[in-house]
């Protein structure tokens, strides 16, 4: 797979870190093994300066850094959340919408929650690697989901239907504000 790879010129995600490129993933990691989760990023970049309806901007999923899902402490120094976004948090660390403003240092988005693939490396709300097929088809943790590490269904059909299910759950959790840039750790077109 990784040679395969080889030809794309762009930026790679390789479980969670970035990385120039391929061959600079190759050279720090000389033994290769174990499950991967790659993002090959477009090296097209879309500004946004003016607001966009929804059908114009192009979807992305975004995963954010943990200090995004939480509102301002009472003293503290760093108000970003309050100054910016009434001291309402993004309620999933991962989330998928459009951008609605650009400025230099942020993004205006509109976004919600969604399960972009059969099965998610990690844990939407936390961040945490999923290694339990049920958390990974739900895309939440035992913890973050208040759920068990056995699958509760007798067939693999019954589950596929609750994952469709609280897939539209999830996409009702909605939430628009500023993100800052520096606070996406992974961003891609979907």
């Amino acid at each position: 797979m990784i040679s395969m790879m080889k030809e794309w010129q762009g930026k790679v995600t390789v479980n969670g870190t970035v990385y120039d490129n391929i061959d600079a993933y190759i050279a720090l990691n000389k033994q290769i093994s174990g499950d991967f989760h790659i993002i090959l990023h477009s090296n097209v970049k879309k500004t946004v300066n003016e607001p966009n309806s929804s059908d114009s901007t192009p979807n992305v999923r975004i995963t954010v850094k943990q200090y995004m899902t939480r509102p301002t402490k009472t003293g503290s120094n760093f108000d970003f959340m309050a100054k910016w976004n009434n001291n309402v948090p993004m309620p999933l660390r991962t989330m998928v919408g459009h951008v609605i403003k650009e400025t230099p240092g942020m993004y205006k988005m509109e976004l919600h929650g969604d399960i972009y693939a059969e099965k998610i490396c990690h844990c939407m709300k936390c961040g945490k690697v999923l290694r339990n097929p049920v958390s990974q088809y739900f895309g939440i943790g035992p913890e973050c989901g208040s759920h068990g590490y056995v699958n509760p269904f007798e067939t693999e059909e019954e589950l596929k239907q609750a994952v469709e299910t609280y897939r539209k759950q999830l996409q009702s959790i909605t939430w628009t504000g500023w993100v800052i840039k520096s606070a996406i750790t992974e961003m891609e077109e979907v």
